[in-house]
């Protein structure tokens, strides 16, 4: 998934001012698709402040802020990234005609800022609403094909898989009938891959995730963050046939461009990590699979995600690694904090929940204390029906 630079379509008095920040925005928006973080924000800055020079000094302000939201976003600073999505939301809201589908890709970006916090419902109006505004436009209706994809992201975070795969076929059928930015069609099929993955469909899984790293390759410079994804889910598809020394290559690949690009401390870097450890665990190597989690733990806490279910996976992995050390009361309070995570993710009683409420009834049925095994085989039992 991408977040969305905005141009507006707003009638300007002409003159070589008006070129000049146009000109600016637009070198700006080059640094950042080049990952230059630096030489884009102060771009952007530039921009925002000769805004004030211009008429429509506020749609032009709104502009920069979202474009400023977007560098942070992808540099994974999201409550920032929040702040400048929500400094430019009154002004595009106001936009009339075919301007509407900037104020449908503001709607967009704070969706993404919202599920990566894992504010899910949040995430999930936002998105909602991006789709029905284009839709309302009645122009170019592959255009409501980004937001369906990131609605797709959102539903695979929730475990929902099967409905996330009709959602994401829906978006990638209009894509190939309107062919967009092949980058978006790659994110597409690493989401399909995705959705395939957690129903267990890993050959097709497979297949999904090399067409998307096959166009990332073709469309993006060497090291480009994007890449790493699809290498990144790769692996996980092939650590669920039990590949595991290539997943291992994988993960460690995706890493590598991800730490050099982003840097170490970036939250995308936290996920692959988890995944990382998750090779080290099914090979016993317990010191190197905790030292994977403690480190995602650290970098997510630190980025503000810690409402997210990716965190509550590490904090999960990490309890693992602690039952078969036999640490169970480290690995009780892990457990527990996972759960408090998901349900606040997932809402309570969750059908995506009874694994871990049944983790949970095993672990206490290990150490004897049968009532709060019970309690929790009765949750898992409520949840599933």
């Amino acid at each position: 998934m991408r977040q969305l630079l905005v141009w507006l379509f707003v009638s300007l008095l002409g003159g070589q001012e008006h070129e000049a920040w146009e000109s600016l925005l637009d070198a700006s928006n080059k640094h950042l698709d080049a990952g230059r973080f630096e030489e884009a924000r102060a771009g952007y800055l530039q921009a925002l402040a000769g805004a004030t020079a211009f008429p429509d000094r506020k749609l032009r302000a709104a502009k920069a802020n979202n474009n400023l939201g977007a560098l942070s976003h992808q540099q994974g600073d999201y409550a920032e990234a929040e702040r400048y999505y929500r400094l430019a939301l009154p002004d595009y809201e106001k936009l009339t005609g075919l301007s509407r589908r900037s104020y449908a890709a503001i709607l967009n970006n704070l969706g993404e800022v919202m599920r990566v916090r894992g504010r899910f419902e949040e995430a999930e109006e936002f998105y909602r609403q991006a789709i029905e505004v284009r839709r309302a436009l009645n122009f170019e209706v592959h255009e409501t094909a980004g937001p369906m994809n990131n609605l797709a992201v959102l539903l695979n975070s929730r475990q929902k898989a099967r409905e996330a795969e009709t959602l994401i076929r829906k978006a990638i059928a209009l894509w190939e009938q309107h062919p967009p930015s092949a980058r978006y069609l790659a994110s597409a099929y690493n989401t399909l891959g995705e959705a395939l993955r957690q129903q267990q469909r890993f050959a097709e899984s497979v297949e999904s995730h090399r067409k998307s790293i096959e166009i990332r390759h073709k469309v993006l410079p060497p090291g480009h963050p994007e890449i790493a994804a699809g290498i990144s889910n790769l692996g996980s598809a092939l650590y669920q046939e039990g590949n595991f020394d290539e997943a291992e290559k994988h993960f460690r690949q995706a890493i590598e461009i991800r730490e050099k690009s982003l840097g170490p401390d970036h939250p995308s870097v936290a996920f692959l990590l988890n995944n990382l450890g998750t090779t080290h665990h099914s090979r016993q190597q317990f010191i190197e699979a905790e030292n994977c989690f403690r480190r995602a733990m650290k970098i997510l806490e630190k980025a503000g995600t810690a409402g997210h279910p990716d965190y509550a996976k590490a904090v999960e992995n990490l309890a693992d690694v602690f039952v078969r050390q036999g640490k169970l009361r480290g690995a009780e309070t892990l457990y527990l904090r996972a759960l408090e995570v998901r349900e606040k993710a997932l809402g309570p009683g969750s059908k995506a929940l009874v694994e871990h409420y049944q983790w949970l009834a095993k672990l206490y049925t290990a150490q004897k204390r049968n009532t709060e095994a019970e309690r929790y085989n009765q949750r898992a039992a409520n949840a599933f029906r």
